[in-house]
């Protein structure tokens, strides 16, 4: 895949967000997708921080660009026309900081990387003007990318209550491990006189930025330790200052045990395997991260760790280090004497569960979950947050033949023009959020209405062609039949079923049961579904209408042992020719709708005006920026 990748701020390669750069551009140049790397004036060289011999290209950003609130205006306002000229391009655009730089909006299908929302948690993180960026304006852009992805369930957990971003817009895609961080070794660092080289020291790697890395807490507890405790295990704080560095500092000189603790500054990445050598155990007792990578990377090492107990830190810890209250110094002074003094048993079977524990933590993984999310957007045409299928008729049979075979059950809906005035809010029109919700989580959808793909055609998301489900059935069925596949039907009249089944001529053993039960949603009614699972059918055919079967099919999918579930209304009417379809030109024009008032005008007239009204003032709306998700 052709990627353009923003790697915009790199932060001169010295913190978390640049070795999450690093790291994503090398998983993605290996799995062998194009790169191109949209990087700062001053700094290119990151295909080579990240070992990659060659990319396609890198883009500098204007050298006017270099202070970050310029920086902020150039990426959110001036980038998007630059990729929308660009645009033919690439297939996809990877935004590796997105709680730091977005944009207005995404000519490219996009994927949005946030590394946490500290700015809510630790009041006066930054200056006023950068806090009101990140707390009003980030946000609003930023949730019109295609795609959001956190680094951690906390992450996620902090986006859908402070940017309100709905549950199912955010994927969690936890950071990785660097593959030959379990292999390095180096000789130990040179030490000052007052340290013994043999010492196992406690190590903490962290930009120093006061109050939120929260060192001088651990300073004051680390003070708090016997003096032969703390003599043998000296404390060694690794990083380059940052905001307000000169409190930690002066926090070290005051402590009853400055002579043991030893600022590193920046330490590069060729030189960190010497930390990692010669620590013998890791605390990270930060006031909030996104994810905190030293800690995976400390487990790697069979290092025993304590950590913060909030933010992600406690998710990524699991059960492997000794967690404690970050605004306690006395919890992290008892956290630091447990985990000193620890039993050789219990640490050797700590230090087992986080080797175990850390297969999880990959950035091969990571990278080919970002792919397979910016892939999927280009497979759809998302239409008022409902992801529809850019799929032919003969693609959506096949695929929902493939869902038959597997479990558990999948929903696919097949999306007109009624759906979207039943589901979808717009004012002054109310909507069902229950029924839209279930359509924006369906496994699969297909535009059964010549105005889904119109719409689709104006947005410059084309769809290649109408799939009805009136249309897809017969193929189906004939499929199902080739393949030793049986069907069931729920709903529906049980004699025109059968006629229809009759008409397309296939052997009896398709067919696995028709359940003609009068169906109440306000109702359980769990010998449906008891009689549905005992008759152990590959797909379900509900033919109930909109919205009924969909908010039925719902309800109930997760009860269902079947393949696929699809709501079909009243095909079986057209099959056994009961109801007439209009001819094939009407079809193709879409104006089969007429026809059907034709044919019943008492019952559809109204539901057919009110719902092209809708669904055109809806449209109007998403053209003109709505709907988005």
């Amino acid at each position: 895949m052709r990627l353009l990748v923003s790697c915009i701020p790199y932060d001169s390669g010295k913190s978390g967000i640049s070795v999450y750069v690093r790291e994503v551009v090398a998983a993605l140049a290996a799995q062998g997708h194009e790169l191109t790397l949209l990087v700062e004036p001053d700094y290119s060289s990151i295909s080579s921080d990240s070992g990659i011999s060659s990319c396609s290209r890198t883009v500098a950003a204007p050298r006017w660009t270099r202070k970050p609130a310029i920086s902020m205006l150039w990426h959110l306002f001036v980038l998007p026309f630059w990729i929308r000229r660009h645009r033919r391009e690439f297939d996809g655009f990877v935004i590796c900081a997105a709680n730091r730089r977005v944009c207005a909006w995404y000519p490219l299908p996009t994927t949005a990387t946030v590394h946490d929302l500290a700015n809510f948690h630790i009041p006066g993180k930054y200056s006023r003007s950068r806090m009101f960026y990140l707390a009003h304006i980030l946000p609003f852009f930023a949730k019109k990318a295609q795609r959001l992805v956190a680094v951690s369930g906390a992450t996620k957990v902090d986006m859908v209550k402070f940017w309100k971003c709905r549950d199912s817009d955010v994927t969690v895609l936890w950071n990785g491990l660097q593959k030959d961080i379990l292999h390095s070794s180096t000789p130990p660092l040179p030490h000052s006189p007052t340290l013994n080289s043999k010492l196992q020291t406690i190590l903490y790697i962290s930009r120093i930025e006061h109050p939120g890395k929260n060192h001088v807490r651990l300073i004051e507890a680390y003070g708090r330790l016997e003096r032969s405790l703390a003599e043998a295990h000296p404390l060694v704080i690794a990083g380059a200052d940052w905001k307000d560095a000169e409190a930690v500092h002066e926090a070290a000189a005051k402590s009853p045990h400055s002579d043991l603790i030893r600022f590193t500054g920046f330490v590069a990445a060729a030189d960190m395997p010497r930390l990692w050598d010669e620590a013998g155990f890791y605390v990270f007792p930060s006031l909030f991260e996104g994810f905190g990578l030293s800690l995976v990377e400390a487990m790697a090492k069979k290092i025993p760790c304590a950590c913060s107990n909030n933010g992600s830190l406690g998710e990524i810890a699991g059960d492997v280090a000794i967690t404690f209250d970050p605004e306690s110094v006395d919890d992290i002074a008892a956290a630091l004497k447990k985990l000193l003094e620890e039993p050789e048993e219990a640490r050797e079977a700590r230090v087992a569960r986080g080797v175990e524990w850390i297969k999880r933590f990959s950035w091969d993984d990571h990278a080919k979950e970002i792919v397979k999310l910016i892939d999927g957007y280009r497979s759809v045409s998302r239409l008022f947050g409902i992801p529809v299928a850019k799929v032919t008729e003969a693609q959506a049979v096949e695929r929902i033949v493939a869902m038959a075979r597997e479990r558990p059950a999948k929903f696919v809906a097949t999306l007109n023009v009624d759906f979207v005035a039943n589901a979808v809010r717009g004012f002054p029109f109310g909507g069902n959020d229950e029924l839209w919700g279930y359509l924006k989580g369906a496994d699969f959808v297909t535009a059964d209405g010549m105005p889904i793909v119109l719409l689709s055609k104006l947005l410059r998301r084309a769809l290649p062609e109408r799939v009805t489900g009136a249309d897809m059935v017969p193929a189906i069925c004939r499929r199902a039949s080739e393949e030793g596949l049986s069907v069931y039907v729920l709903g529906g009249d049980k004699t025109a079923i059968e006629e229809a089944f009759q008409k397309l001529g296939l052997g009896g053993s398709l067919l696995a049961g028709i359940d003609s039960s009068f169906v109440k949603l306000d109702q359980g009614q769990p010998e449906i579904i008891e009689r549905i699972n005992a008759a152990k059918p590959d797909i379900l055919f509900v033919a109930l209408g909109n919205p009924k079967q969909e908010l039925w099919m719902g309800r109930n999918k997760s009860k269902l042992d079947v393949g696929a579930v699809i709501g079909i209304g009243g095909t079986f009417n057209f099959l056994a020719g009961r109801v007439k379809r209009a001819p094939r030109w009407m079809q193709k024009t879409g104006l089969e709708w007429v026809y059907r008032i034709v044919q019943e005008p008492g019952r559809l007239w109204r539901r057919y005006a009110y719902g092209l009204v809708k669904f055109s003032w809806l449209s109007l709306l998403h053209m003109l920026g709505g709907y988005r998700k």
